[in-house]
C-alpha cells in the first residue's frame, strides 16, 4: 500500500512538471485569435445614451474574417469582409456593397480578437493578471486609438482560459464600450 501511494504521489508530480502554467495557456491562447469564431453582445456607451449590439465574427483565415451585426434588427445582415486586399461592406437585405477606402476605415476594431492579438505581440512586456475571481486580465493600449478608444482589456475565463469580456476605455479612463463572448451558442462566462 505504502508503495502503491508512493507511485501516485510521483505520477502527480510528474504530470504538474509537464503540464503548462495558467498564464501559458492564456498566452496561448492569445496566439490563436485569429481562429476563433464567436458571438459578442456588447454595449457602446456615450455621455448621453448607451447602444446595444450582437454581432457575430467569423474567421476564414489568418489574414481575413467577417463581422455579421445579428442585432438591432435595422442594421441586421450588414456584413463586414476584413482581409488583406481591403475592407468590403455588404448589405444583404438589399444586395449592395461598398468597398471602404482607407480614409473610412479604423485600422483597429476592438471587436476583432485577431487585432488585439497584433498589437499583443508587438508589445516588449505584457502583463497577464489574475483577478480574485480566478479569471485573468489582459489590458494593452490601442495604437493611433483617438480618444474614445484609448486602452483595451480582455477578461478571460478561469476555466478554459478563453476570452469572455472585452472592455474599451478612453483616455480619462472610462469605459466607451462592454462586450460578452459566447462561442458556439454557449456563454464564456
Amino acid at each position: 500500500m505504502k508503495k502503491f501511494f508512493c507511485i501516485i504521489i510521483f505520477s502527480i508530480f510528474l504530470s504538474a512538471c509537464n503540464s503548462i502554467s495558467e498564464y501559458e495557456q492564456v498566452h496561448n491562447n492569445v496566439l490563436e485569435f485569429e481562429k476563433y469564431n464567436y458571438e459578442m453582445e456588447f454595449t457602446v456607451i456615450s455621455n448621453k445614451n448607451r447602444n446595444n449590439y450582437k454581432v457575430k465574427v467569423i474567421s476564414v483565415d489568418k489574414n481575413c474574417c467577417q463581422v455579421e451585426f445579428l442585432e438591432p434588427d435595422n442594421i441586421r445582415r450588414i456584413i463586414t469582409k476584413y482581409n488583406y486586399n481591403g475592407v468590403v461592406q455588404e448589405n444583404t437585405k438589399i444586395g449592395d456593397n461598398i468597398i471602404l477606402d482607407e480614409a473610412e476605415r479604423f485600422e483597429y476594431n476592438v471587436l476583432l480578437l485577431s487585432n488585439f492579438k497584433q498589437i499583443y505581440m508587438k508589445q516588449d512586456e505584457v502583463q497577464i493578471t489574475k483577478l480574485t475571481n480566478g479569471d485573468y486580465k489582459i489590458e494593452l493600449g490601442i495604437p493611433n486609438g483617438k480618444y474614445y478608444f484609448s486602452k483595451q482589456k480582455i477578461i478571460f475565463d478561469a476555466k478554459d482560459k478563453r476570452p469572455a469580456e472585452i472592455i474599451v476605455y478612453d483616455k480619462d479612463g472610462r469605459k466607451t464600450i462592454e462586450g460578452k463572448i459566447t462561442y458556439e451558442g454557449k456563454s464564456n462566462s
